[in-house]
């Protein structure tokens, strides 16, 4: 296992994550569907980590 190569790719995960809650946070009060979105890109990124095929990460 390439330890580097998968400290990217989560780092680019957390990334990701970080980028979809900072573009919700402005809008929570004026445009819920924007944050809905926001949450379904969260959800969707932390099911891919969850579920762990570090092998298909890397490929």
């Amino acid at each position: 296992m390439n330890a580097r190569a998968l400290d990217e790719h989560l780092e680019a995960m957390v990334l990701a994550l970080h980028a979809a809650v900072n573009r919700a946070m402005p809008h929570v009060k004026d445009d819920p569907a924007l944050v809905d979105q926001a949450l379904r890109d969260c959800e969707e990124i932390l099911e891919v980590i969850l579920d762990g095929d570090v092998a298909g990460w890397l490929a």
